[in-house]
């Protein structure tokens, strides 16, 4: 668990946007509580906010029919949007769910600022939201929101499983744009995939071979992630020094 978890209300504004005894939300949803530290980001600018199906023409593509369901929170801002996707991945495969091309795709349509976020990591997701904000052009957050009735987990289980998806690297912390390309969270000794999904009864029939393939899958898509930055990092140095 985060050492910095028991301190979060501590850190955070103390001012509340979203109150959770006014929506629907099963216990334990991690949607919720990705909206709720969302909220506590952007403060006063919430007000500006709309709800939307699908933010972009473009994105209908990835999740349209049978495709796992997101949540879209479009916030105007100067001179772009940004655009806050939290995916609960109802209905997802597991092709569907270690696939998360919505990042990829913001990057390649050329969005100023680019980044993934998990409720799990409340700093780190309330430092992007602001940056996404501040930053001057598109922006898109894609925001990972553990979902105990989904996925078929104890509701008390829901910070931890943000975690274990991070730790196994199914889903990387990062961020492109806005002056950066870096992992946000590095971990020198990954959580194997299998511990992940054996945690979530939706996977329980999964075959070992099928466990196997989500690893090599995870691993290669971590290698092209990494390999990415560093690239970036090098170009960088080389553009500064000359």
């Amino acid at each position: 668990m985060d050492k910095f978890s028991l301190y979060v209300p501590n850190f955070l504004p103390f001012k509340e946007y979203f109150t959770p005894e006014k929506n629907q939300a099963c216990p334990g949803c991690g949607l919720a509580l990705a909206v709720r530290q969302a909220y506590k980001a952007l403060g006063k600018d919430i007000e500006k906010a709309t709800w939307q199906h699908l933010p972009e023409k473009g994105f209908h593509d990835i999740f349209g029919a049978g495709k796992t369901e997101v949540s879209f929170l479009r916030i105007p801002k100067v001179k772009g949007d940004l655009i806050l996707c939290f995916d609960n991945e109802a209905g997802g495969t597991l092709s569907e769910v270690l696939e998360k091309p919505m990042v990829s795709m913001a990057i390649a349509e050329g969005f100023s600022y680019v980044a993934t976020a998990c409720p799990s990591y409340p700093f780190d997701l309330y430092d992007k939201v602001k940056r996404g904000f501040e930053t001057e052009g598109k922006a898109y957050l894609h925001i990972l929101c553990p979902c105990p009735q989904g996925w078929q987990f104890d509701p008390e289980l829901t910070v931890k499983m943000g975690f274990w998806a991070v730790e196994c690297r199914a889903f990387p912390l990062y961020e492109a744009g806005g002056g950066m390309y870096h992992l946000a969270l590095t971990t020198p000794k990954p959580r194997s995939v299998a511990d992940y999904l054996h945690a979530q009864k939706r996977f329980e029939n999964l075959t070992e071979k099928q466990m196997e393939e989500a690893q090599a899958f995870v691993e290669n898509e971590h290698k092209k992630l990494a390999d990415a930055v560093q690239n970036y990092l090098e170009t960088t140095e080389v553009t500064a020094a000359s």
